[in-house]
C-alpha cells in the first residue's frame, strides 16, 4: 500500500472539508450497487456489435444495445472506479491518480510555462465509467445555440434535446422554477441532484460578492437562459458519484445483458481489402487477441484515443500515416483541429476565520465522517466550492463601472465559466509531493503558494475561456499502440485566447474589491514568474505573461474526429464500412459548458442510428 498516496488524498480531500479517504478506500467499500463481471477475451469470438470504451459515451452505446436485446461487448481499458471515486468531495485528489491516463502534451513554449516540464496537464479517466469517474460531475449542457451553429443536419439542439433528456433523472426539479420544467427529465437513468453543503462560508460567499457586480442569480443555467451564478446540479445521488459505471453499467438489467471486457487495450481497428471494418484487435493480460462484430464497431475512446486507434488502423491524415510506415486505408484529417477549454490558475488568500487548520481537521472532521457513514450526506457528499459556477459573457460586462449589464441578445452567449475550489491554511506543507504530482506546476510556482498558504487559505480560481481560438493536434508517437499518442494542445496558440484571459482575471480583481471579498482580506496571489514583469511595473503585461505560465486545461478537448470531417451525420467514418465514432471527437465545436452532458447524449444518439429501420 502507497500510504504517502493516500495520506495526500486524505489531506486533499480534507481541505475542503473531507477527512476519510483513506479510511474509507480501505474500509468501507460497501456500495448499494457492483459493476460488471469482467471477462477474458478469446480469440476469434464474434459479437454484433463491438463498443471500444466505457466512458460517457460508450457505456451508454453500449448499455442501451444490450437492452435491445443485441449481443455486445464492451471493451475497456481501465478496470473498476475505485470507492474513493465514489466520494464526491475525493474528486479533488483523483486527478493524477490511478484513474487518470495522466496523458502528457507536447510543449508549445508559450502556454503552460510553470507547469513541470512545461507540458500541459491533460487527464482522462481510465476505468469503467471513463472521465465521468474522476471529474467534478457538473452538469451544465452548454447553450442551445452551441449545437445550432454546427449547422449539420441532425445534430441541432432540437435534434439533440430528447437524447439529453433520456437518461437525464433530475431529482430536484421541484426546486426549479416552472420555466426549467420543458427543459429537464426527472426519470432517466443518470440521477441529478445538489450537492450538499460543504460547510465552508465561502460558499454562500462568493454568490454574494459575484451579485455586488450585478451577475443574476440563475436558478438553472440548463434552463430557459444561461447566463449567471448559480448552485448547480451535479452527477450526484444519495451522497455518491453518478458516473455512467453506475447509472448504466452497473443497472441489474445491463449487467444481465452486457458483455465487459476490463483491463483490454484496443490497438487497432481490422480492415478487410474492400476497406470493411471487421473487428479490433485487443491486448488483455499481456495477450493480444482478435474479436470480431456481426454488425458495427463503435468506437468511443475519446478525444485522445479514438484518433490514436484510427490512425493505428491506417485512418488518417496520410502523410503522417505514411511517415509512420501505416497503409493507409482512408485519407482523413484525424487528429486535426482540437479544441479544449483553458484557463489561467488564479489563487486568492483569504482570511482563515471559521476554518481549521489541515493538520487540525484531521481530528476534528471525525463527526463528518460518522455522518457520512451513516447517511451518505454533510461535507463529504459536498464538492468544496465547485458546484458554484458562474456563466456571463465578458463583452457585456463594465470594466469602467463594475457592473453586469447583459442588455442584449448576445449576452446570452457566455465566454467565461467560472468554478473555485479551496485549501485550507498549511495543506500544501503536509504533503507538497504529492501536491505536485496532482496539479503539475514547477517547485518555484508551488514553492510560493506553499508559502502563501503557510498563514492563509486560498480559493483556487478558474475561469475558463469557453469558446477556444487556439487548436491543437493529435498524432501517433510511435507505432507501438501501448505508447501514448503526441498531443500538441497548443493552448494559447491565438493571441485572442490570452487577451480573453487577461479579461477574465480583470474581472477577478474588481471581484476582490466586492464588499465582502475586502471583508475576509482576499488578494489575489502575484507569483514572481520568469520573464514576466513585476505586476506593479505594467499590470496588463503582467497578467499576460502570468497567463502563459499558468495554464491549465479545462480537460474539456473536442473535434479530433469531426462531424463532416472524419464522419457523416449518422456518425459513420468516411471511406470504412461499418466503423463508427461516438464521443466528444466528434463535435466540431466546444460547447459553452461541461462536456460529459453531450458526450453522453452522443451515446444515446448512436443507438438509434445503429437500430432505426430505415437507416441507409
Amino acid at each position: 500500500m502507497n500510504w504517502g498516496r493516500f495520506m495526500f488524498r486524505l489531506l486533499l480531500a480534507c481541505s475542503a472539508g473531507a477527512v476519510e479517504a483513506f479510511f474509507f478506500e480501505n474500509f468501507l467499500q460497501d456500495l448499494p450497487y457492483t459493476y460488471p463481471t469482467g471477462i477474458q477475451l478469446e480469440d476469434g469470438a464474434a459479437y454484433d456489435y463491438v463498443v471500444v470504451g466505457a466512458g460517457a459515451a460508450g457505456a451508454a452505446a453500449a448499455s442501451r444495445l444490450a437492452l435491445k436485446g443485441f449481443d455486445v461487448m464492451l471493451i475497456e481499458a481501465g478496470g473498476d472506479p475505485s470507492f474513493l471515486s465514489t466520494i464526491p468531495m475525493a474528486s479533488l485528489g483523483l486527478l493524477g491518480s490511478s484513474l487518470d491516463w495522466q496523458y502528457k502534451t507536447i510543449p508549445n513554449n508559450i502556454s503552460c510555462l510553470s507547469s513541470i516540464g512545461e507540458q500541459c496537464r491533460f487527464s482522462r479517466g481510465k476505468s469503467l465509467g471513463g472521465t465521468t469517474a474522476i471529474n467534478h460531475m457538473l452538469y451544465i449542457r452548454g447553450n442551445r445555440y452551441d449545437y445550432d451553429r454546427m449547422n449539420i443536419s441532425g445534430w441541432t439542439w432540437k435534434d439533440l434535446e430528447p437524447y439529453f433528456l433520456r437518461y437525464e433523472g433530475l431529482q430536484i426539479l421541484d426546486q426549479y422554477p416552472a420555466s426549467s420544467r420543458k427543459y429537464h427529465n426527472s426519470n432517466g437513468t443518470m440521477k441529478l441532484e445538489y450537492f450538499d453543503d460543504p460547510r465552508n462560508p465561502w460558499h454562500t460567499r462568493t454568490v454574494e460578492g459575484l451579485k455586488q457586480l450585478n451577475i443574476p442569480f440563475n436558478k438553472d443555467l440548463n434552463g430557459e437562459y444561461q447566463i449567471g451564478v448559480t448552485k448547480v446540479a451535479g452527477y450526484v445521488y444519495k451522497g455518491e458519484r453518478m458516473s455512467t459505471a453506475r447509472g448504466y453499467l452497473a443497472r441489474n438489467d445491463v449487467k444481465k445483458n452486457l458483455k465487459v471486457a476490463k483491463n483490454a487495450f484496443c490497438t487497432e481497428v481490422v480492415i478487410d481489402d474492400d476497406n470493411i471494418a471487421r473487428g479490433v484487435t485487443v491486448v488483455q493480460n499481456l495477450q493480444k487477441v482478435t474479436i470480431y462484430a456481426r454488425i458495427e464497431i463503435v468506437l468511443s475512446a475519446g478525444t485522445i484515443g479514438t484518433p490514436q486507434i484510427l490512425m493505428q488502423s491506417g485512418v488518417g491524415p496520410a502523410d503522417h500515416l505514411q511517415e509512420m510506415g501505416i497503409s493507409v486505408r482512408s485519407n482523413l484529417p484525424v487528429g486535426n483541429d482540437m479544441s479544449d477549454h483553458h484557463l489561467p490558475v488564479v489563487i486568492v488568500k483569504v482570511d482563515h476565520g471559521g476554518l481549521v487548520d489541515s493538520l487540525v481537521g484531521l481530528t476534528s472532521k471525525a463527526p463528518q465522517v460518522l455522518q457520512y457513514l451513516a447517511s451518505r450526506s454533510g461535507p463529504l457528499a459536498s464538492n468544496s466550492l465547485q458546484d458554484i459556477v458562474t456563466l456571463i459573457n465578458t463583452n457585456c460586462y463594465d470594466f469602467d463601472l463594475r457592473q453586469y449589464s447583459g442588455n442584449s441578445s448576445l449576452c446570452e452567449l457566455a465566454d467565461m465559466q467560472i468554478i473555485q475550489s479551496y485549501i485550507d491554511k498549511g495543506l500544501v506543507a503536509l504533503a507538497k509531493p504529492l501536491v505536485k504530482q496532482a496539479i503539475g506546476f514547477n517547485d518555484q510556482v508551488l514553492d510560493q503558494i506553499e508559502k502563501a498558504n503557510e498563514n492563509h487559505g486560498l480559493i483556487i480560481f478558474s475561469p475558463m475561456v469557453l469558446q477556444p481560438y487556439s487548436r491543437g493536434t493529435v498524432r501517433l508517437a510511435s507505432i507501438d499502440p501501448l505508447q501514448p499518442p503526441a498531443i500538441f494542445a497548443n493552448y494559447l496558440g491565438d493571441e485572442r485566447d490570452v487577451e480573453q484571459m487577461v479579461k477574465s482575471i480583470t474581472f477577478l480583481e474588481h471581484l476582490m474589491k466586492t464588499q465582502i471579498f475586502k471583508k475576509h482580506k482576499a488578494s489575489i496571489l502575484h507569483l514572481n514568474l520568469p520573464g514576466c514583469p513585476a505586476y506593479k511595473c505594467g499590470r496588463v503585461e503582467y497578467w499576460r505573461c502570468y497567463a502563459r505560465h499558468m495554464t491549465y486545461s479545462g480537460y474539456h478537448a473536442v473535434g479530433t474526429c469531426a462531424l463532416t470531417r472524419v464522419v457523416d451525420e449518422q456518425l459513420r467514418v468516411y471511406g470504412v464500412k461499418n466503423l463508427r465514432v461516438a464521443d466528444l471527437s466528434v463535435l466540431k465545436n466546444i460547447i459553452r459548458g461541461n462536456t460529459a452532458s453531450v458526450s453522453i447524449a452522443i451515446g444515446e444518439r448512436i443507438v438509434d442510428f445503429l437500430t432505426e429501420e430505415d437507416n441507409p
